[in-house]
């Protein structure tokens, strides 16, 4: 029995010598595999990233996959205890989702571990057409893309529409929706519909995203195809019957990851024609109405009224502008700040936008205010057209208040006549001179605190003037708006996000890259948003900035872009954070 008590003693100690190796012992290897090796355009690949001999390592670094896109899976980490020899191990998984189809080598990753840099080995994958079918062949899932209009007129309003139909359960919806940034600016419709749709006698859920788009240049436009991630639940049957017999509880759930894609679309755009288009058009596209209002029509002088001008209708309505009425300078015309509203109806933009302005009559009298013109472009009967407002009739009223001014008073008949005549109420401004001695030379040197006198209120009314028009042009140039608020937006979101730096480094990331597109779409008046890191670049160059800060700054967003499909460590933050800082001056000192 103690015979046996010492043996068990030993084994015991022999294991915690085993369990207490160190792990750097044993030899570091690094492998890569995918769950196959041929796909569709339809499907996805998981790839593997196996690190044997240590768990202490830094995230693989992938090589480029310029063919798939790229998202973490997460990690997984093992630890075995064969013949007494602990073996670990860690492993990163990547989801790769095909671009294209043909035949791709995904390259070595590379691997840093104690002062060392180990390599994977290459793999080729094979991406092929999804299997052809169509809505009549029972497909459980498929997706559908479609423009209002195969021609266009630039500024015309375009609706593109996204369909998901569905008869099996549809999660973890990732929408990728391009419309061609260089070629249309975009405008948001609402949220998605859902709806149910018959087709082909099968009943199908239908969930429906558009939005507008608005052709910016003539030519042949193209719309990049769609792609939707999605996981999809089928329920499958087993012959076992379950709980009471009941063949619910018989019923398995089989998940599957599919990537569907639409086809890609073309739209055909046209330059506005030449023949009858009116002097200093203004691009302004659609079907519009026009009318004009006055506050009250009857007024003294110096009173005031507000003339009310609103646009409404379908089209490019927020560039609408009209400038202050000329009233032949029997009026003092004070203009607001336009009003714009925006609806959507029938999947359709309307708005309307208003402006007013405050009139002060300067003369009695009666007055018709002349009437107002808008010009526009109707794309349905492809010809420019002309709305007018209805003339206006006011009465202006001499003043009820009239000013009187008195500088002497004469005596009432009944005061005695030892009092005189004339009472002095006020003295003229310059003094009587009756004296000889009052004419002597005038020194007529111009002094310091006289030359103070004339430059400074010239001066002032300068600065006045310039403010003025500076005010008034922020308020009726968006562009100019935008610009100048750019640098300070932009700053106060950094600045905000500053004190966010340990959220999800994914996050983060995202936030940057929002916050320095969003300032881009600002300084150039577009929608900035959308437009992918390349066609950032081309905007700036074409805008005279330097062809450095236009790449630094195309770098900078396929960063962010990259490091959104890569694990990240927060301790990285705070150098993207001074990165994003240091890009937005630049671009700010050669705007």
């Amino acid at each position: 029995m103690k015979l046996f008590f010492n043996k068990a003693a030993l084994l015991f100690l022999l294991l915690c010598m085993g369990l207490s190796s160190p792990v750097f012992a044993e030899d570091i290897r690094a492998l890569a595999s995918v769950d196959r090796n041929q796909i569709t355009l339809e499907d996805n690949l998981q790839l593997s990233i196996t690190i044997q001999g240590t768990q202490n390592t830094p995230p693989p670094e992938l090589p480029s996959l310029p063919d798939f896109r790229v998202t973490s899976s997460g990690t997984s980490s093992s630890t075995q205890i064969i013949n007494f020899k602990r073996s670990v191990s860690i492993t990163h998984k990547y989801r790769l989702t095909p671009m294209n189809i043909g035949q791709f080598k995904i390259g070595s990753a590379r691997i840093r571990a104690n002062g060392k840099i180990y390599t994977t080995n290459p793999i080729t994958i094979v991406v092929q057409k999804p299997t052809v079918q169509n809505q009549s062949a029972d497909k459980s899932v498929f997706v559908e893309t479609n423009v209002s209009k195969k021609t266009a007129f630039v500024g015309e309003q375009l609706i593109y529409s996204f369909k998901l139909f569905h008869r099996v359960e549809a999660k973890n919806l990732d929408l990728s929706m391009p419309f061609g940034a260089s070629h249309f600016q975009k405008e948001e419709l609402g949220k998605a519909k859902t709806y149910q749709s018959v087709i082909n006698g099968i009943q199908y859920q239908v969930q429906e995203i558009s939005v507008a788009l608005f052709p910016i240049k003539p030519g042949k436009a193209a719309i990049p195809a769609a792609m939707l991630d999605l996981d999809i639940y089928h329920r499958t049957r087993s012959n076992r019957r379950g709980f009471f017999n009941d063949p619910f509880f018989g019923q398995g759930i089989r998940a599957e990851h599919k990537v569907l894609r639409s086809k890609p679309l073309s739209v055909k755009i046209l330059a506005l024609p030449e023949k009858n288009k009116p002097r200093d058009f203004k691009n302004i596209i659609g079907q519009f109405n026009i009318q004009a209002n006055l506050g009250k029509n009857d007024l003294e002088v110096g009173d005031t009224t507000t003339l009310t001008i609103t646009v409404s209708g379908k089209g490019n309505i927020r560039g609408v502008i009209f400038p202050e009425p000329d009233l032949n300078l029997q009026f003092k015309v004070y203009p607001d700040k336009p009003e714009f509203k925006q609806a959507v109806a029938a999947n359709q933009i309307t708005g309307q936008k208003t402006f007013k302005f405050a009139l002060v009559p300067l003369k009695s009298g009666t007055v018709t205010l002349p009437t107002l013109t808008l010009d526009y472009f109707d794309p349905e009967a492809k010809f420019y057209r002309q709305i007018k407002t209805r003339p206006i009739i006011l009465t202006v009223r001499p003043s009820s208040t009239e000013e009187t001014l008195n500088h002497v008073q004469s005596n009432s008949i009944n005061n005695n006549l030892k009092k005189t005549e004339i009472e002095i109420l006020a003295e003229d401004i310059l003094p009587i001179h009756t004296q000889l001695n009052d004419f002597q030379n005038v020194n007529n040197e111009i002094g310091t605190s006289t030359l103070i006198r004339f430059v400074f209120p010239a001066l002032l009314f300068v600065m006045a003037a310039f403010f003025i028009r500076k005010q008034k042009r922020w308020t009726t140039d968006v562009a100019f708006y935008r610009n100048q608020k750019a640098y300070k937006t932009a700053s106060q979101k950094l600045e905000n996000l500053t004190r966010s730096q340990k959220s999800e480094p994914k996050e983060f990331v995202s936030k940057l890259s929002e916050i320095l597109r969003e300032y881009i779409g600002d300084k150039l008046n577009m929608q900035g948003k959308a437009i992918t890191a390349a066609e950032v670049e081309q905007k700036l160059k074409e805008s005279d900035y330097q062809d450095n800060a236009a790449n630094e700054t195309r770098k900078l967003l396929e960063k962010y872009e990259a490091l959104q499909y890569t694990p990240v460590s927060s301790g990285n933050n705070l150098e993207l954070l001074n990165e994003s800082q240091n890009i937005i001056k630049i671009l700010e000192k050669k705007s």
